[in-house]
């Protein structure tokens, strides 16, 4: 039995459809304490990971710029900021 790979934006689009509150220019979302919750462990980790991956592609750099050499020597070409290859990511978009 073979799982279907959700996108990111897909999922996030239909939970949006699912508990957001009609009214003005904000996106109000009618969640539980813990859907709340779960919601902002979930940006926090993302933005934690984001800037993890950045923190790693600007070390990378600056040691190019000290050392010389190649400014992607490191960096695979199929990787992203945060270090994970494009078809890791796949879902996720």
């Amino acid at each position: 039995m073979t799982q279907r790979v959700r996108k990111l934006r897909d999922f996030l689009a239909e939970f949006v459809d699912e508990h957001a509150i009609a009214g003005g220019d904000e996106l109000l979302l009618d969640v539980t304490p813990e859907e709340a919750e779960d919601l902002g462990l979930f940006f926090v980790r993302g933005m934690c990971g984001w800037m993890q991956g950045l923190q790693r592609v600007r070390q990378q750099r600056n040691a190019t710029d000290t050392y010389g050499g190649a400014a992607d020597e490191d960096v695979a070409g199929d990787e992203d900021v945060a270090g994970v290859s494009e078809a890791e990511t796949e879902f996720v978009q």
